[in-house]
């Protein structure tokens, strides 16, 4: 079966879910955000697992639901966690959820992640609105993908990876809602282990302000196909060589909790903003 019938698969199963609901803003929740999701009417939860060739969530601090509503008359869908290259999926088949979504009508995507920091004015609890990013995945989800017109160009431009008039909007919500905010540039590595203090300081010499395993493959399969992305990463410690205590998957769903109400009104406004 091919990537595009896959899709079309999962497009048709969730129309007859939702009764032919058409998104216009899709939003992924990073790690220990679950729990931020505004409150939807007329919501639909579909486990990731019930949704033909949808990949599983298999880290903590990601639910595995698909999530529709609406929110004060804007049609939202909700991916409640996320898949990782580094859980062993390939990344060509990351791109299946971005697809699906843009199939099913959404227009603008909003990318949440809980990442490591190696600017001091981005200390745990901030957020970076991120403005560019560096993928040092070395993969990509788009190759072997090309022959399905479906998916938008193979080669496409990234000037504006992410959109500027979304991060204006998301950087004035911030403040409204009390959040220390700054735009920064995402470096993307494969994971699932933490990276070593000398790894950070080169991200830093290359430009980076906030690290993590995730995102990348998300943007850029919606980017092909045309959706707007905002990018919104919460930081929940510096990076290695910078913190000054070892790294761990549990201080990072710890510290996501302590900003998830914070998160809630942001997205409260944007859903409404953007």
């Amino acid at each position: 079966m091919t990537q595009l019938e896959q899709v079309k698969k999962a497009v048709a199963f969730l129309r007859k879910k939702t009764k032919n609901f058409q998104p216009e803003i899709a939003l992924i929740t990073g790690s220990g955000l679950a729990e931020s999701v505004p409150q939807l009417s007329n919501k639909i939860t579909i486990p990731y697992t019930t949704i033909p060739g949808f990949l599983r969530s298999t880290v903590p601090g990601h639910t595995g639901n698909l999530i529709f509503g609406v929110y004060k008359g804007r049609n939202i869908v909700v991916m409640q966690g996320r898949f990782h290259y580094y859980e062993g999926h390939s990344t060509k088949d990351l791109a299946i959820s971005i697809r699906t979504l843009k199939m099913l009508g959404v227009q603008k995507l909003l990318v949440s992640a809980a990442v490591g920091s190696m600017d001091m004015k981005l200390k745990p609890g901030s957020l970076c609105i991120l403005k560019d990013h560096i993928n040092f995945m070395c993969n990509n989800p788009l190759i072997g993908n090309n022959h399905e017109p479906e998916f938008g160009p193979m080669f496409f431009d990234l000037t504006e990876a992410y959109d500027k008039k979304m991060r204006k909007i998301a950087l004035a919500a911030s403040k409204k809602a009390k959040i220390n905010a700054r735009e920064g540039v995402y470096f993307a590595v494969t994971g699932p282990n933490f990276e070593t203090p000398s790894e950070i300081q080169m991200f830093k010499k290359l430009g980076a302000t906030v690290v993590g395993m995730s995102v990348v493959p998300e943007v850029l399969a919606a980017r092909q196909c045309g959706v707007s992305v905002l990018g919104m990463a919460w930081v929940t410690n510096m990076g290695c060589g910078i913190a000054k205590t070892p790294l761990s998957h549990e201080e990072t769903i710890r510290e996501t909790k302590k900003i998830v109400g914070k998160f809630k009104t942001l997205l409260e406004i944007l859903f409404v903003k953007l």
